[in-house]
């Protein structure tokens, strides 16, 4: 069945009673690798698993520094991924040549989450 019609939209319903574009966010995380965070009171570690699809391919990274302070792990497909971090890292760049300080952690959030 030609699915064109249906799949456009995360708010358009098939006649089967099916979004399909929450089976492909779904299947897109069944596709990914793991990464982790650990924090004490005197370090953080983060740790992402390397997972190559084929013999040929290479790994992705996981693992991204946005500016000296603060850094981000992904999980899951990294093509949108690399989007939010080159976003973010232009937003700590710019913060920090307009106020000379970091980006505040909290604010990094917030601005992700919109």
């Amino acid at each position: 069945m030609w699915r064109s019609y249906y799949d456009q939209d995360c708010a358009t319903w098939s006649p089967q009673g099916k979004i399909f574009q929450v089976d492909y966010a779904m299947e897109a995380v069944k596709q990914g690798s793991i990464s982790i965070g650990l924090k004490s009171k005197t370090h953080a570690i983060v740790i992402g698993l390397k997972r190559s699809p084929h013999e040929m391919a290479g790994y992705q990274e996981k693992v991204f520094k946005l500016d000296d302070h603060v850094g981000v792990s992904m999980s899951g497909l990294i093509v949108d991924g690399r989007l939010i971090v080159k976003m973010l890292r232009e937003r700590c760049m710019s913060y920090k040549m307009l106020y000379n300080s970091p980006f505040p952690v909290a604010r990094l959030i917030s601005v992700v989450i919109q």
